[in-house]
């Protein structure tokens, strides 16, 4: 270091100021006098951190939802409005069973009750003629009493027919077929003439309004994406093209046979169709458990097959290569005695 007394000093600013403006003149001295003074360049040196390897999970897309459609009531099929791969429409209707059956009972039913009404209003008037005789003694109480009674059980046997009347009016509507609007049929396994019996299958359908991806994580692979948090892309290699996605739902159950962790993830923006069985695939970066680092790519340095750091001291330390980080900037290293936090220099590139 080069020390210069206020005298020297002086005397250096008075004969450069006879050349150079007074102010430079003072400026160069100092800067002679005191080098250590400048602050250190710390824009080369870089510190290691944890590194992380890449795991792919791949999956196939599927509906959100299926339902199986079933007969509830045995008959010919009249109508099949929808085949497989058919969007179910504003009405609903999937297929019609024949109502005759379930009609004609109706109207023997409406028939009965009528005919029980017309009964309990002549046994009413009846009631009422015995009464006044019961009261002038030209009549027995008993007799009074079965009329009473005989008249109850019609007004009970006559509830009992509006109820029945009520099941077949509900029996009626079930031999529509319906499914919910907007779902698409995914197997169709009758036509019309066919006769099915109560409970037979007609079809399946399934909503593809919106697209899972179920997955099955290791508890590491699972605490990355939880790191992620809803910054969560999916790639679809067969369309070249990468979807946002986010967690739809986590099965809180665990497979003891493989030791992983179900969930699904709901595919949104950017989707080229909406069917079963796109391959997608997620990408995780999980810690890795050996001493490997992540550095800028720049602090590698590379001569023939060999990687070296520098540290910074100066002292270069060999390491083996184990690719690319998360980004194309970083790099992937590991070697013994260097651990996550040591401080290492960019290399100089020409």
């Amino acid at each position: 270091m080069l020390m210069i007394d206020g005298w020297r000093l002086c005397g250096a600013i008075a004969k450069l100021s006879e050349k150079l403006p007074w102010s430079v003149a003072a400026i160069l001295v100092v800067l002679l006098a005191f080098p250590a003074a400048l602050p250190a360049e710390e824009g080369n040196i870089v510190v290691a951190e944890p590194s992380y390897r890449s795991v792919m999970l791949t999956g196939f897309t599927r509906a959100r939802a299926s339902m199986t459609l079933v007969a509830e009531n045995a008959g010919r099929v009249l109508e099949v409005a929808a085949d497989v791969g058919d969007v179910i429409d504003e009405h609903g209707l999937f297929a019609r069973i024949d109502p005759t059956f379930i009609e004609l009972d109706l109207q023997l039913n409406r028939v009965q009750q009528q005919k029980l009404a017309d009964r309990n209003s002549y046994d009413r008037q009846e009631l009422e003629r015995h009464r006044s005789l019961v009261d002038k003694g030209g009549a027995s109480q008993s007799l009074y009493d079965q009329l009473q009674q005989t008249l109850r059980d019609n007004r009970h046997r006559l509830e009992e027919l509006k109820v029945t009347e009520k099941l077949l009016q509900e029996k009626l509507e079930r031999t529509q077929v319906r499914a919910p609007s907007g779902w698409q049929v995914t197997r169709r396994l009758v036509q019309p003439g066919q006769y099915v019996s109560q409970g037979s299958v007609l079809g399946e359908i399934a909503d593809y309004s919106t697209l899972l991806l179920p997955l099955a994580l290791d508890p590491a692979q699972f605490a990355a994406l939880r790191r992620l948090d809803t910054a969560l892309e999916v790639e679809l290699p067969d369309w070249q093209r990468r979807v946002s996605a986010r967690v739809y739902r986590v099965n809180p159950g665990f497979d003891e046979q493989t030791r992983k962790i179900n969930l699904d993830l709901v595919l949104e923006s950017g989707l080229p169709e909406r069917r079963g069985g796109l391959r997608a695939r997620l990408q995780l970066w999980i810690p890795e458990q050996t001493n490997a680092v992540l550095l800028p790519a720049a602090a590698v340095e590379q001569s023939y097959d060999e990687y070296w750091l520098t540290r910074e001291n100066g002292d270069r330390v060999r390491v083996v290569w184990l690719g690319k980080g998360p980004d194309a900037a970083s790099a992937r290293v590991s070697a013994q005695g260097i651990q996550a936090g040591d401080r290492f220099r960019l290399q100089e590139r020409n």
